[in-house]
């Protein structure tokens, strides 16, 4: 379910509420397709991606183009109806419904979390100062990336095992190290929990209140957790980064932070509500969600809104997403009145560049087709001269191993990715556009790697 913020850093004219019943494709302007495939070509002459669906609103007219194919053996092309798990844009919903909340007078943004807590469950304070429900949509509320208690029977799937007691039973015993507001840290965990503690709030399930409060009103008919039979169908099967195949995610408790799955008619139609919100009280609660919550701690950081990070330019909203087996990217901007969604069913962060790149060539920035890196074959010998762990902070730390002539890296409470040489020492990420550079002393051993991404060169020192 990650996002940008996390280490990892950067309509046919119709009522708001409208359903797009079928597939947009029908309603392709060539000029438009002529424009977007060679920016989307790349990604396919490169196998970053099996299959994409690519979804703009550009002057309210939305308009989807399929790419690929859903996997190697099925010649399918996605197209507005295919289903893909979204991961974190889930994060976006969530903060609508608690805007939504709000408006309905269920809740307060200030409301303390422990409030909407089983009784004698609530612990989430830190010298008197408890986190309050924006906090945590809002990634400051100095609670960790992932509870510390997920057992991860299936690392394939690993937040299937993850139980609302667990969940309960991390909060009860936590001990926070930060008051809220002092750092922002992008949390699965602190989402997933507000998800839980709306349902709670309301005495409903997670579910159950995305289906009352927010697609049924907004129409979004291919916008669920649980999918019918037809929508099974529908859905692109899932693959890891090198597009081999991957496990559909079951995120039962910490839901609201990435267990969504949709496709980009009902995203586009998401999308339009927040260009042109309905006259109502979610229009209000759509307002409130998208206004600024959260400025940013430190350099690096994005101002946030309620789910929403904000793009540099100051405008423009956004979140993207990744489960094990896809990877999403959406980006609203009611300065252009405009929108793009990329959705795949391959686990890479490469498509936010691309779904960036559309945004930019409908301001009217000139945008050439991404070349891709190739990688080169380095001797093993070498690769295990990089194998240990590298400390950034105490808290996030990358350890490096090989396997079978495969340079692997995690970081601390994240999962293990390959990563690919462009030279002996420099590597790159396919899931995600960054790079590591590993830094050698005149006796030819490895001292530390560099992290370079955002345009920002952090340097992790060796520790073992």
């Amino acid at each position: 379910m990650r996002s940008q913020s996390s280490w990892l850093h950067l309509v046919v004219s119709i009522t708001i509420a409208a359903a797009v019943t079928t597939s947009l494709l029908a309603t392709e302007p060539a000029p438009l397709r002529a424009k977007i495939d060679p920016l989307a070509q790349p990604y396919l002459d490169n196998d970053i991606v099996w299959g994409m669906a690519i979804g703009v609103l550009q002057d309210d007219q939305p308009t989807v183009f399929g790419y690929g194919r859903f996997s190697e053996t099925d010649d399918r092309v996605p197209d507005g109806q295919t289903m893909f798990e979204i991961g974190s844009i889930t994060k976006v919903l969530t903060g609508l419904l608690l805007a939504d909340a709000v408006t309905q007078d269920y809740v307060t943004l200030q409301d303390p979390a422990n409030k909407w807590l089983p009784e004698g469950d609530g612990t989430l304070t830190y010298e008197d100062q408890p986190i309050r429900l924006v906090d945590l949509s809002t990634h400051v509320s100095g609670l960790p990336r992932l509870p510390t208690n997920m057992r991860r029977k299936n690392p394939k799937d690993p937040y299937a095992d993850y139980t609302q007691a667990d969940l309960y039973e991390f909060v009860r015993t936590h001990k926070l190290s930060r008051a809220r507001g002092a750092k922002m840290e992008y949390s699965n965990l602190a989402v997933g929990l507000l998800g839980q503690l709306l349902a709670n709030a309301e005495k409903t399930t997670y579910e159950q209140l995305l289906k009352d409060r927010l697609v049924s009103p907004l129409k979004l008919t291919n916008t669920t957790i649980t999918l019918t039979d037809d929508q099974r169908r529908r859905l692109a099967p899932p693959h890891t980064a090198d597009r081999q195949p991957a496990t559909n995610w079951a995120i039962p408790t910490l839901a609201g932070a990435g267990a969504v799955r949709s496709n980009c008619d009902d995203v586009l139609s998401f999308a339009a509500a927040y260009l042109h919100p309905p006259e109502s009280d979610l229009g209000k609660a759509i307002e409130l969600s998208w206004k600024v919550h959260q400025q940013p701690v430190a350099a690096g950081d994005f101002a946030m809104a309620l789910g929403w990070h904000l793009a540099r330019d100051g405008s423009t909203r956004w979140h993207n997403g990744q489960t094990g087996g896809y990877h999403s990217m959406l980006l609203v901007s009611r300065s252009l009145n405009a929108a793009v969604v990329v959705l795949t069913n391959t686990a890479t962060g490469e498509i936010d560049k691309l779904a960036e790149d559309i945004l930019r060539m409908q301001a009217g920035i000139p945008v050439e087709p991404r070349r891709f890196d190739k990688a080169v074959s380095v001797e093993r010998e070498i690769m295990l001269k990089y194998v240990g762990k590298y400390q950034l902070t105490p808290d996030f730390i990358f350890t490096v191993t090989e396997s079978d002539g495969r340079l692997m890296v995690g970081v601390t409470g994240q999962p293990t990715f390959e990563v690919f040489a462009r030279s002996d020492t420099e590597w790159f990420y396919k899931v995600v556009d960054a790079t590591l550079t590993f830094q050698m002393n005149d006796a030819g051993k490895c001292t530390a790697v560099e992290l370079f991404q955002n345009g920002v060169r952090q340097t992790a020192s060796r520790v073992e």
